[in-house]
């Protein structure tokens, strides 16, 4: 305990001697390529974009697109897959009980966890493919260029399920020199681990090759009162890129990564009982162990599984890109693939005893060709064109084992096990274009268009291995059986932008993007399985501007978008119930930023968005009114190289509605208070960090569903408690 206390201890007094001399730190530099500028006059450096599929500056886009550079990456502790929500403002992301199960929503809009078959409508891209589930992109997050976040729909040029929006990631690539870096980290409160690095090799001055990894022991807050365990994800990952340049006009980039992570226990709790938890744990003879209060503290034990619950992921993904320069005009052939292989076992019931054991096994494989001509820009018209070529495969054998008692005289007790098998193949082929037209010097027009034809084919079948009330009438068999369908759609979009002067952009939007149909794997009635395409209309009006010689950033947009037979699913206690609903969201989002020297920035970016679900008069899950991020970025030079930090983060959203369940509480509103503090030798390269997340210690829950066949019973997922890391960092790029 006297430990604890003295890292606190210091811990505080690193925080006051870093704010106490702030004004002095905000006169002197910021990033590397500041520090180097030969006066004032251009403190803040040009921001491009990628994300759609060209370069572009961040303040020329006639979108929202959100921009997490390298460094910020490193300096504010980013590790895992929820840590983008700090980093990228008004992205929530959802996690439910299994560690490798999220889903991510903007704007107030996109898919639920829980159903591991469904795509997101906020789509997901890891060097520019498309990645169909959140734990292989998650799997890819380390050495890591930047991450964009582009908000509203853009589905005519990114395409596959990107009516929501798009996360895409980016990796880093080889260098032409040699050269390393890497990336330790030691959590001091719960003791989690982090190592990454990456070193640059060239061969010859047209090949190179980098090859990077990272280990992340990542502990966390809750422990298990029954066997005094603590739920843990543990993960390595290691990359090669290679680079290859035969001609000026012809780059060749080859990538191969592979993963394995595993994760030993659950965050899940009891937050609110009616009583029936607390008897069924003491049936199981764990009597006084069932509280039902967030304290980071559970009772989810399942005797059969020696625990509450086990996954093992092993993913792999592969690219290939040729970048060919035919004079002015870009050609780009990009090859993916991924596989993804995952076990689960988790105690259903979440009470101590082994009423419902859930076990479930599933792999994924995908492969994707993607061919597009980039015209140059600058001229009257200038166009991107492409094809892409998608098939895939998603399988699912799921294990249900209930034992539940009699709740009363006369009801009869939920037993029985079944066993369900989900085989799904997809296919689709799309071809698109947007063209930009310059009516004026100032005034351009942007007209996008996709036409996808998708199909999909599912294999179902339900066994019951043991009979029972469950087995054979709750969740009842079913006989092997397919389903099939294919769908054509057409995605567009049409802009209008207006270059008021060199630093200030008016632009106008409308656009539709659908994300297909298909099948869910986890309903209790196989026959209801299918859902219908969901269609989003977004319409969006913005400004972009920068002033005093881009030191003052003023990024504003409104934005309007319907959703049509949104796919829904949720948990209302008993089964997984999935079907279409319509959606609205509509609202005014700011990007705020003043760099007063090199030395000093300040920004805050917020989101205020209504989002309804307009068939039940209701708020839509998952989607705070307010959300957003602000804080500063400031440096202070001591003598010739070294160099100190001190970056600050308020992260907040406002209340909102979870599942869509009777009897569940709201999410409480949450502000948390992240700090980083550093000091770097800019001669070697060498810095020595101290990350704070949720310094204020904030204890609230993130997720809630009802507990399985306990009525007036929750249970929630907390969000993490205080966590503070020391990092050491080294990079010769």
């Amino acid at each position: 305990m006297q430990y604890v206390n003295f890292r606190r201890t210091l811990l505080l007094s690193g925080i006051a001697v870093a704010i106490g001399p702030l004004p002095v730190l905000a006169q002197t530099a910021t990033t590397r390529s500041e520090e180097q500028a030969p006066s004032d006059a251009s403190v803040t450096p040009e921001i491009v974009v990628t994300a759609l599929k060209r370069d572009q500056s961040l303040q020329t886009v006639p979108a929202t697109v959100l921009n997490v550079d390298a460094e910020a990456i490193t300096t504010r502790g980013v590790t895992t897959f929820e840590d983008i929500s700090r980093v990228a403002p008004a992205v929530n992301i959802n996690t439910a009980p299994t560690a490798s199960n999220f889903s991510i929503t903007i704007r107030g809009l996109g898919s639920e966890p829980g159903e591991a078959a469904f795509d997101s409508s906020v789509s997901l891209f890891v060097d520019g493919v498309y990645t169909p589930r959140s734990r292989e992109f998650s799997a890819s997050l380390f050495d890591v260029d930047s991450i964009q976040v582009v908000k509203g729909g853009q589905a005519a040029l990114l395409g596959k399920n990107t009516s929501l929006g798009a996360v895409a990631l980016s990796t880093r690539k080889p260098g032409a020199n040699y050269a390393g870096d890497f990336r330790v980290g030691h959590e001091l409160e719960l003791g989690s681990i982090l190592a990454e690095g990456g070193v640059d090799l060239p061969v010859s001055d047209k090949f190179s090759i980098r090859v990077a990894g990272r280990y992340l022991r990542d502990v966390g807050a809750t422990v298990n009162v029954i066997d005094g365990s603590r739920a843990t994800a543990t993960s390595r990952a290691g990359r090669i890129v290679a680079r290859w340049s035969p001609t000026t006009d012809v780059d060749v980039t080859a990538m191969y990564q592979i993963a394995a992570s595993s994760a030993v226990g659950t965050r899940a709790e009891l937050i609110r009982s009616a009583g029936a938890s607390q008897a069924l744990g003491a049936a199981a003879g764990y009597p006084g162990r069932v509280e039902a209060v967030l304290d980071y503290r559970t009772a989810i034990y399942s005797p059969t599984l020696d625990g509450s619950s086990f996954e093992y992921i092993d993913a792999q993904r592969g690219a290939l890109t040729i970048d060919w320069q035919l004079g002015a005009y870009n050609l780009t052939a990009q090859t993916g693939y991924t596989r993804s292989d995952f076990k689960q076992e988790v105690d259903g019931d979440f009470v101590p005893g082994d009423y419902s054991v859930f076990g479930a096994t599933d792999r994924s494989r995908q492969f994707t060709q993607e061919l597009r001509l980039v015209s140059p820009t600058g001229e009257t018209f200038d166009f991107i064109v492409g094809a892409l070529f998608l098939r895939g495969i998603y399988a699912n054998d799921a294990t249900y084992n209930q034992n539940f008692p009699s709740p009363a005289p006369g009801v009869p007790a939920i037993f029985g096990s079944t066993l369900t098998n989900f085989y799904q193949r997809n296919s689709a082929v799309s071809v698109f274009g947007q063209g930009n037209l310059s009516l004026t010097e100032a005034l351009k027009a942007s007209v996008g268009l996709r036409y996808t034809s998708e199909k999909k084919s599912a294999d179902l079948a339900r066994t019951a291995t043991v009979p029972g009330f469950y087995s054979l009438v709750a969740s009842p068999p079913f006989a092997p059986f397919s389903l099939s369908k294919r769908e054509g759609n057409v995605d567009a979009s049409f802009g209008l932008s207006y270059q008021m002067s060199g630093q200030a952009l008016i632009y106008a939007s409308v656009g539709q993007g659908t994300k297909a149909g298909g099948y869910a794997s986890s309903v209790t009635d196989l026959r209801t399985a299918r859902y219908e395409p969901e269609r989003a209309r977004t319409a969006e009006l913005g400004i972009k501007t920068q002033f005093d010689d881009r030191r003052i950033t003023v990024n504003v947009a409104g934005f309007y978008t319907r959703v049509d037979d949104y796919q829904l699913v949720s948990y209302n206690g008993v089964a997984f119930v999935t079907g279409n609903t319509d959606l609205r969201s509509y609202g005014v989002e700011s990007q705020l930023s003043w760099v007063p020297s090199r030395n000093f920035t300040i920004y805050s970016n917020n989101t205020w968005a209504k989002a309804k679900d307009l068939r039940l008069g209701l708020e839509a899950t998952h989607a705070p009114v307010w959300s957003g991020v602000a804080g500063f970025d400031a440096g202070h030079d001591v003598g010739s190289s070294l160099r100190l930090s001190a970056q600050g983060a308020l992260n907040y959203r406002s209340s909102q509605i979870g599942q869509r369940a009777a009897g569940l509480p709201r999410l409480p509103a949450s502000t948390r208070i992240d700090l980083s503090l550093g000091v770097e030798d800019r001669d070697s390269g060498v810095a020595l960090r101290l990350i704070g997340k949720n310094l204020n210690n904030e204890r609230k829950f993130g997720f809630l569903f009802p507990a399985p066949l306990q009525p007036g019973s929750v249970v929630g997922i907390p969000m993490p408690p205080r966590t503070i890391m020391l990092q050491l960092s080294y990079g010769s790029r």
